[in-house]
């Protein structure tokens, strides 16, 4: 008997509309992901475009990770392993509350806490 390949663990990130804070994570998460784990993104009220994330991720490897599909609700995903949100609530999900409200610093300290959450995946 072949036995298929174990299905993948996802994060899901969350934000409020799905187009700029959880999709920079999700880009930064699988670039590093470990293994067996992939990133998904979503929106408490999905809407917009990804044009801001695209723009500060531009010609950096994250780039490559960025999911530019339309947004997609959070309902979307309600197999995944773990859920975070960023700058918003949902129940039963752990919340990440920036510290910073420029575009750059938000970035910055969502490449360093997906970083931190691959070193505790990956152990």
């Amino acid at each position: 008997m072949t036995r298929s390949p174990p299905r993948p663990l996802t994060v899901l990130f969350v934000c409020e509309h799905g187009v700029f804070r959880s999709r920079v994570a999700a880009a930064f998460f699988d670039l590093h992901a470990p293994a067996q784990w992939r990133a998904a993104s979503a929106g408490r009220d999905p809407g917009g475009t990804v044009e801001t994330a695209a723009r500060l991720l531009a010609g950096t490897p994250a780039a490559t990770q960025l999911d530019t599909a339309a947004p997609r609700h959070v309902d979307a995903f309600v197999d995944a392993d773990r859920v975070i949100t960023i700058d918003c609530d949902l129940p039963g999900a752990i919340r990440w509350s920036l510290d910073h409200d420029d575009a750059e610093g938000v970035v910055a300290e969502l490449r360093g806490r997906v970083q931190a959450l691959v070193a505790e995946l990956a152990r």
